[in-house]
């Protein structure tokens, strides 16, 4: 019976110990920023999003993906360089020329581009981003007291036929 009991103990010290290394390598893991390493896979869901045609070479330019707080706080971008801009049928109604003429969504967009724009430079100036030059659709926007707290945003530039993703929560 002492035997089963010290037994039982170690494989409960093992199971410990292997959970608290699990854990530190996930919080370790969700804590580091990820500069420029976005693969075709990582982006994808962009495409699929925006219901742009993932059949085609696109290219990922920059990428930013910024530590993960415990409530989910991020920002992430990307830059993807396209050669062509076909979008379905289902999502031809998301996307709208700029300017945005909504305040709460313009005041979203220019949030997402100014904390975008201080960890790189392939995304386009506020200016740029909010004019009739850019093609934008708004995923998702979450405000709070009529403030933007979240948002997924993609744009397109077709003369430099590039799509820009920003994603963050505050």
């Amino acid at each position: 019976m002492k035997w089963l009991r010290v037994g039982l103990e170690v494989i409960g010290a093992a199971s410990l110990l292997a959970f608290a290394i699990v854990a530190t390598w996930s919080v370790y893991q969700s804590s580091s920023e990820k500069i420029n390493r976005a693969t075709r896979k990582d982006v994808l869901f962009v495409l699929n999003w925006g219901g742009i045609s993932t059949d085609q070479d696109f290219k990922i330019i920059s990428s930013y993906q910024s530590r993960r707080s415990f409530t989910g706080d991020h920002l992430d971008y990307y830059c993807i360089e396209l050669p062509k801009f076909e979008v379905a049928e289902y999502a031809k109604d998301e996307w709208h020329d700029g300017p945005e003429k909504d305040s709460l969504l313009a005041e979203a967009l220019k949030l997402a581009v100014d904390d975008a724009r201080q960890h790189g430079d392939c995304i386009p100036s506020v200016e740029e981003a909010n004019s009739p030059a850019i093609k934008v659709m708004f995923t998702t926007v979450v405000l709070h007291s009529r403030q933007a707290t979240a948002a997924d945003i993609i744009l397109y530039d077709p003369r430099k036929r590039m799509l820009y993703y920003v994603s963050y929560k505050t």
